[in-house]
């Protein structure tokens, strides 16, 4: 009998701090797409990126993780990096936030089903979905200002 060897990979999460991103309480969308503009990786109206902010149950953030950036459409998101995030920090609920370059706040059908398999993932977790936003360089859209959560 052959017995192979593997590497056990251990886990650890890393943290680093970013200069002038404190946490804060979140109140509104209004507070989230301020904050969300602080931390957004790339320009607004450049590329199409999503950023994932996680919460305490007092609502004040306790970190955030880029989970994807991509083209000029669209960019690859995996929910199970989402969810590790989210369990690794400790989290009751998160908001996630995606740009659309093109300037338009219409979720598209992919946007609503993004956040749909979001929410009912996190949900297993015990995680709670709090929002979905879509950011421009001028505005933003709420997906639970607009009911669409």
């Amino acid at each position: 009998m052959k017995i192979l060897k593997s590497r056990l990979r251990e886990i650890q999460a890393k943290y680093k701090t970013v200069k002038d991103v404190n946490n804060a309480c979140i109140h509104s969308s209004k507070d989230v797409a301020n904050y969300f503009r602080r931390i957004f990786p790339v320009e607004l109206d450049d590329r199409e990126s999503m950023v994932v902010l996680y919460l305490n149950n007092s609502n004040t953030t306790v970190g955030y993780s880029i989970a994807g950036i991509g083209g000029i459409t669209s960019t690859v998101v995996d929910v199970r990096l989402i969810l590790r995030d989210g369990l690794l920090t400790g989290s009751t609920s998160m908001i996630i936030c995606h740009n659309h370059p093109s300037g338009s706040l219409k979720p598209s059908q992919a946007d609503l089903n993004l956040t749909k398999k979001v929410k009912t993932a996190a949900k297993v977790m015990d995680i709670t979905l709090l929002d979905s936003l879509i950011l421009t360089e001028d505005s933003y859209y709420s997906f639970a200002d607009e009911g669409k959560l």
